[in-house]
C-alpha cells in the first residue's frame, strides 16, 4: 500500500507550526505522498484577513520548498480552491479517491488535537472514516489522555485514530498577521520561514486587512 498524507487548512499563512505537525505525522507514519490542501471557505471557523488564493499557495510552497520532511513527494493542492462553498474534507476526500483510484492507496487525515475533540461536528464525519485513517497530533501531554478517549468512540464506530504525542508550538496564524500589522518582526522570522517573512513584506500582505 502507498500511503497518502492530507492536511488541510486555512493557512492564512502557513507557519512552522503547520510544518511542524507534518513533520512528526511523517516519522509517525511512512509517507509516500503528502498533499497539502489550503481551504476556500473554512467550515468550522471564520476566515479573517484571508489573504489571496494564489498568496496562501506561495507561501506554503516556499516554506517546504526546503524542508525535512521525511517525504520526498510533498505538494500543494487548490482542490478546495477551485471549489464553490464550504470546503468539506468529506467532498474532498471523496475528489481525491477518484484522482487516486487505484486499491493500492490508503489515506491519512492529519489534524490538530483541537480538531479531533470537535470530530463528530463534521459534516458526514461518518463517511469520513470509511475514507480515511486520522492521524492527531497531540501538542500537550495533558491532552494525550483526553483524545485516547475520543479516539476509542471513534474507533467504536468502525474508525481508525493515531494520536502522535508532539512538542508544542505556541503560535498561531492571528498571532503572526498581528505582528505583521504591529512590525514584530522578531516574532516573524522565528515562526515563519525567512522566505516567507520576504514575501509577505514585499506584497504588503494583512497590512490592510484590520
Amino acid at each position: 500500500m502507498k500511503n497518502i498524507a492530507v492536511f488541510g487548512g486555512t493557512f492564512n499563512p502557513f507557519h512552522k507550526g503547520h510544518k511542524r505537525l507534518i513533520t512528526e505525522a511523517s516519522y509517525a507514519v511512512d509517507f509516500d505522498k503528502i498533499i497539502i490542501i489550503p481551504s476556500k471557505v473554512p467550515p468550522h471557523k471564520k476566515a479573517e484577513c484571508l489573504a489571496s488564493e494564489k498568496d496562501r499557495i506561495t507561501m506554503i510552497e516556499l516554506s517546504i520548498h526546503d524542508n525535512d520532511i521525511s517525504c520526498d513527494d510533498i505538494s500543494v493542492s487548490d482542490i478546495e480552491l477551485k471549489r464553490d462553498g464550504k470546503s468539506y474534507s468529506y467532498n474532498t476526500l471523496i475528489e481525491l479517491k477518484k484522482v487516486y483510484s487505484d486499491s493500492e492507496y490508503e489515506f491519512y487525515f492529519v489534524m490538530g488535537s483541537d480538531m479531533l475533540i470537535h470530530f463528530n461536528e463534521w459534516y458526514k464525519y461518518e463517511e469520513i472514516l470509511k475514507l480515511c485513517t486520522l492521524v492527531c497530533l497531540s501538542r500537550r501531554d495533558e491532552d494525550t489522555s483526553r483524545l485516547e478517549k475520543f479516539a476509542d468512540k471513534i474507533t467504536n464506530m468502525g474508525g481508525e485514530v493515531i494520536i502522535v504525542p508532539v512538542k508544542p508550538l505556541d503560535v498561531s496564524s492571528t498571532d503572526l498577521r498581528n505582528a505583521v500589522r504591529s512590525k514584530d518582526f522578531e516574532k516573524l522570522t522565528c515562526y515563519l520561514d525567512e522566505k516567507v517573512v520576504k514575501y509577505i513584506l514585499e506584497r504588503n500582505l494583512y497590512i490592510d486587512r484590520f
